[in-house]
């Protein structure tokens, strides 16, 4: 008995050509011109794509990075995933809340007994100095910002 890929040729061949007629032809955002000068592939191969021939994996990632995530995203669905774009630098908002909410906790437990002792005052050193680091990578992002260091003003 012949074992079968989990997504069949012809699945992903219709997940990429539905996908890309949502996105490209006659009413659509994108002409085909366009996308043949955006991505070098040429205006008849692209037609193709539509017409159900599946672009090799170059002229896929062509397609990704002109059309961006939302195309990506659709052909990935079928899997249950998604594609996003990926910023410079870009810090991990859900990261920096989290260890916001871990030093406010802990400070918060340092402080039931109406003081912070030299056991949880390092602790909490340790943690103030990661949460702040991260803190201002999230500042700085998109900026041309330096580092702020003691005793400048």
């Amino acid at each position: 008995m012949e074992k079968k890929p989990l997504i069949s040729q012809d699945m992903a061949e219709r997940r990429i050509m539905d996908a890309l007629r949502l996105s490209v032809g006659r009413g659509r955002r994108h002409t085909f011109a366009w996308l043949a000068e955006a991505t070098g592939i040429p205006e008849r191969t692209l037609r193709s794509y539509v017409d159900g021939t599946t672009p090799p994996l170059h002229a896929f990632l062509s397609l990704g990075a002109v059309l961006g995530p939302g195309f990506v995203s659709d052909i990935l669905a079928e899997i249950g995933q998604s594609a996003s774009d990926i910023e410079a630098q870009a810090p991990d908002h859900m990261k920096v809340l989290t260890a916001g909410c871990g030093f406010v906790a802990m400070l918060s437990d340092a402080m039931a007994d109406g003081k912070v002792d030299h056991r949880e005052a390092a602790q909490l050193r340790e943690l103030a100095a990661e949460f702040g680091r991260m803190v201002e990578s999230l500042a700085r992002v998109g900026t041309d910002a330096v580092p702020f260091k003691r005793g400048q003003s």
